[in-house]
């Protein structure tokens, strides 16, 4: 009987935990079934591995990084006497999760192949589909925005962070897949289940990665591929649509979620939820009246926790806006120089190989700029495995490239 390695176990573990996901029990904040996992295998591998994990210079950076986090908002809130305690303490939760994923991904990624790690989440997105299916089969076909009438999955964080776990699911079914009759099927059905949620930042993120991932590859013929697929997509969506007579329903609702503002029929405020309000909101009644310790360092992990319009908020919504005011903006220039550097990899060692992971690095960086998932205890630590994957899968190609200029 063959064995399965702890690195290729902890990966399906962490997985598969998205689709299983549940609260464990409720106390100052939900803790989720997720988190525990993630806690444990943290646990198990540095018991059994330490000096392997930690021998890795990026994670111990990653280490400092957190800690130096922690220490400014433990410090925000001694300064504050103690406001917002309760808020700064989950999202210290929800960071020191996102960092352990991101220590015990650096470790495994680099032990399990690609190969098995694409197809488990194809599956795992299957299980996040029936999932969502049996808990809310109502809402399955409503093709509505509507709170109470559209697909909700708070399992997986809300609508909006459940349509970026299935969008990656089409990118990988696009860009990995090579069987071409495969390569269809499983694109269209994850597109399919991705339109039904009617998130227009994961819709709008899949199409622009789409083509940029097309021009980014080094064969032109995935762009022909690409265009050929959203003709048979396209044309199969309008024949399903007319034969279950939602034609009507899906032009409607395309017009008011989509199209709308470029009609005038909805407001630029109304397109946005309300997104351009909070950032103005939080600029102008909460980061210009930071210190200077505020301004560089931050205001803590949970310090956004403000009420525009009646309505209370926790992000901004743009992950840029989120960190210099959490964070501070040494930490946000330091990320931003982190992304440019991840990007400049990516297209130094332009290959077919990375077509995929390419895909999965534009679609979650999009999401950035409209969704707060990071900050989503349930699934916002997917983002610390995929960086992992990038900076393993990346160093690996300079190494190659080393030793065949070598020889």
């Amino acid at each position: 009987m063959k064995k399965i390695s702890l690195p290729k176990l902890s990966v399906s573990l962490l997985l598969l935990s998205l689709p299983l996901n549940f609260i464990a029990f409720s106390g100052l904040g939900n803790v989720y079934s997720s988190t525990l996992l993630i806690f444990t295998l943290f646990l198990l591998l540095v018991s059994v591995r330490f000096k392997r994990i930690f021998s890795k210079s990026d994670v111990l950076l990653s280490v400092v990084i957190f800690i130096s986090l922690l220490l400014f908002t433990i410090l925000n809130v001694l300064f504050d006497g103690g406001h917002g305690l309760k808020m700064q303490l989950i999202f210290a939760v929800i960071y020191f999760q996102s960092f352990l994923v991101f220590i015990i991904s650096y470790y495994t990624l680099d032990k399990v192949k690609w190969d098995y790690i694409f197809k488990l989440y194809l599956f795992v997105g299957l299980l996040l589909f029936l999932r969502m299916a049996m808990e809310e089969p109502q809402n399955l076909f409503g093709f509505s925005a509507i709170r109470g009438e559209r697909i909700e999955a708070n399992f997986a964080g809300a609508v909006n962070n459940f349509a970026l776990l299935i969008g990656l699911c089409v990118i990988i079914s696009f860009f990995y897949i090579k069987n071409k009759t495969l390569k269809i099927i499983f694109s269209i059905a994850s597109l399919f289940v991705l339109i039904l949620t009617m998130s227009r930042g994961a819709l709008l993120g899949t199409i622009i990665t789409f083509f940029l991932v097309a021009f980014y590859d080094t064969d032109s013929k995935t762009l022909k591929n690409l265009l050929r697929i959203s003709a048979a997509i396209s044309f199969i969506a309008i024949v399903g649509l007319f034969y279950f007579d939602k034609i009507d329903l899906v032009v409607t609702t395309v017009q008011d979620r989509f199209l709308g503002v470029f009609s005038g029929e909805a407001s630029v405020k109304q397109f946005s939820s309300g997104r351009g309000i909070i950032l103005s909101d939080i600029y102008n009644n909460h980061f210009v009246h930071s210190s200077i310790f505020e301004f560089l360092f931050g205001h803590g992990m949970g310090s956004i926790e403000f009420t525009v319009n009646g309505a209370p908020y926790e992000s901004s919504h743009n992950i840029f806006m989120d960190f210099a005011y959490r964070n501070g903006v040494l930490f946000l220039l330091s990320y931003m120089f982190f992304f440019l550097y991840l990007l400049y990899k990516f297209i130094q060692y332009r290959s077919k190989e990375n077509l995929a992971l390419f895909g999965i690095f534009v679609f979650l960086h999009f999401e950035l700029l409209v969704n707060p998932y990071l900050f989503a205890v349930q699934m916002g630590w997917i983002y610390s495995f995929f960086l992992a994957g990038f900076l393993i899968r990346l160093k690996a190609q300079r190494n190659k490239n080393l030793e065949s200029s070598i020889l």
